[in-house]
C-alpha cells in the first residue's frame, strides 16, 4: 500500500483525524476492523471513509493517503559497480561471477527505501555532470524521489563505489570515491533551508564534511535527525557532536569504540547503548546483525531480536535499518514499533542482491514487523 506524503491535515473532523491515524499505522485494515477500533458500525466507518475521499485525504482505490510528513536525506549518491563471485574468491587472480551496475550511495539508497515505503522524500546530494550523474537523477525521479535540492556539478565526476561480494553474501572488498560529497557545505545547505525546515525527519550522512553535520545539528536542533555513524573512523571525526545527535545508530564495533565497553552479548550492546546515551543523544541504537538491536532512550531501553536469515547479500543492510527508523519517527510510532520496523527493513534487504531490495514494500515491512513483535 502506497502512502502519498504531501499536504496537510486541514479540514477534517476529530473522528476523521482518528481514522487517518489508524490508516497510517495499518493501511491494510478492513472496514470491520476499523469500525471495531473506533467503536462504531461498519456503515458509519464507510461514510467517514467516503467523506475523507471527497476531501482528498484518501486518494484513489484503497487507503492511499495524503500525509503532511516527508523526510530529507542528506549525503552521498553514487553509481555502484557490484561483482558477485560464482565461487570462492582467489586473490590476485581472475574470478568468474556476475557484475551489476546501478545507482547507489548511502543517502540515495536510504531515499529509495523510504520511497518504496511510501514516504515523501527529498534527496540533497552532490552529483557530477557525467553520464553516471544523469543516470542517478533519472532513477531517483522514476522512484518519486525529489532531487530538486541536489547540487549538480558540470565537469565533475559522480561518486563511484566498487564492491566484490563472496558466495556467502559477505562484502569481500569495497573501494569508493566519494570526494564530491565534500561539496555539500554549510553555505550550500543554507540555500536549502526551506526543504530542510519542513521535514518531519532528517537523515544526515556521516560522510558529509564535519562542519556541515554540525550546521545541521545546530540549525535544526529539536528536529528528528538520524545519524548513522558509518564507521569507526567517521565516528571519531564527529565525536564532539555526539551530544547534539537526536538519534545515533551504531554497529557493535562503533559502539565498542565510543563506549569503551567490549560487546560480545546482547546485554553488552545494551550497556554500551546506555553508556553512550549519557553523552547526550536522545536515542541510541546499537545494531548487532542477525542478533538484532539494542535501544536506549531517557525513558526506555530494550533488546530486540531479529529473525535469522541466510543473506543473499549484506550490502546496504545498515541503510535499510535506518529507513525503518526514519519511517517510525516520521509517523510518531512508539520506540518499540520503530525498532521492529527497522529490523524488518534490514531483514528484507538481506533477501536481495542489491543494496536496496527492489521488492521492498510497506506491507511486507509491516507484516514482518508484526511477526517480530509477537516473537519477542
Amino acid at each position: 500500500m502506497h502512502l502519498n506524503t504531501t499536504g496537510g491535515e486541514t479540514g477534517v473532523t476529530k473522528r476523521e483525524a482518528q481514522i487517518l491515524t489508524i490508516l497510517r499505522k495499518n493501511p491494510t485494515i478492513s472496514h470491520k476492523e476499523l469500525a471495531e477500533r473506533l467503536g462504531i458500525t461498519r456503515s458509519a466507518a464507510s461514510v467517514h471513509l467516503t467523506n475523507l475521499a471527497k476531501k482528498g485525504k484518501i486518494i484513489g482505490r484503497g487507503y492511499i493517503l495524503e500525509q503532511p510528513n516527508y523526510a530529507v536525506v542528506i549525503g552521498g549518491a553514487n553509481m555502484d559497480v557490484n561483482g558477485f563471485s560464482s565461487g570462492p574468491l582467489i586473490p590476485q587472480n581472475f574470478n568468474a561471477g556476475k557484475i551489476r551496475l546501478e545507482p547507489g550511495g548511502e543517502a540515495r539508497n536510504l531515499a529509495e527505501n523510504l520511497a518504496r515505503l511510501g514516504v515523501g522524500v527529498k534527496l540533497i546530494s552532490a552529483i557530477g555532470g557525467d553520464v553516471f550523474g544523469e543516470k542517478i537523477l533519472a532513477d531517483c525521479r522514476s522512484l518519486g524521489i525529489d532531487v530538486t535540492g541536489c547540487l549538480i556539478l558540470p565537469g565533475e565526476n559522480s561518486a563511484l563505489f566498487i564492491g566484490i561480494v563472496s558466495p556467502d553474501g559477505e562484502m569481500a572488498l569495497g573501494l569508493s570515491d566519494m570526494t564530491i560529497e565534500q561539496c555539500i557545505t554549510p553555505a550550500f545547505l543554507e540555500g536549502r533551508w526551506g526543504a530542510l525546515a519542513g521535514a518531519k525527519v532528517m537523515s544526515v550522512g556521516s560522510g558529509l564534511p564535519v562542519e556541515s553535520i554540525e550546521y545541521l545539528l545546530t540549525a535544526f536542533a529539536g528536529k528528528e535527525i538520524v545519524v548513522d555513524a558509518g564507521s569507526v573512523a567517521k565516528l571519531s571525526s564527529i565525536r564532539h557532536l555526539i551530544g547534539a545527535i537526536p538519534t545515533l545508530q551504531l554497529n557493535s564495533a562503533e559502539a565498542e569504540h565510543l563506549s569503551g565497553i567490549a560487546i560480545s552479548t546482547e546485554e553488552d550492546a545494551l550497556r554500551a547503548a546506555k553508556q553512550i546515551g549519557r553523552m547526550g543523544p536522545k536515542r541510541v541504537v546499537v545494531t548487532m546483525g542477525p542478533r538484532g538491536a539494542a535501544l536506549s532512550t531517557a525513558s526506555s531501553e530494550g533488546i530486540y531480536r531479529a529473525r535469522p536469515i541466510k543473506p543473499v547479500s549484506d550490502a546496504g543492510v545498515g541503510t535499510a535499518f535506518t529507513s525503518g527508523l526514519c519511517y517510525g519517527l516520521a509517523y510518531d510510532y512508539s520506540e518499540e514499533d520503530t525498532i521492529f520496523h527497522a529490523l524488518a527493513c534490514a531483514a528484507l534487504n538481506l533477501e536481495g542482491e542489491s543494496a536496496v531490495n527492489h521488492n521492498l514494500s510497506l506491507k511486507s515491512v509491516q507484516d514482518l514487523a508484526q511477526q517480530l513483535s509477537r516473537e519477542q
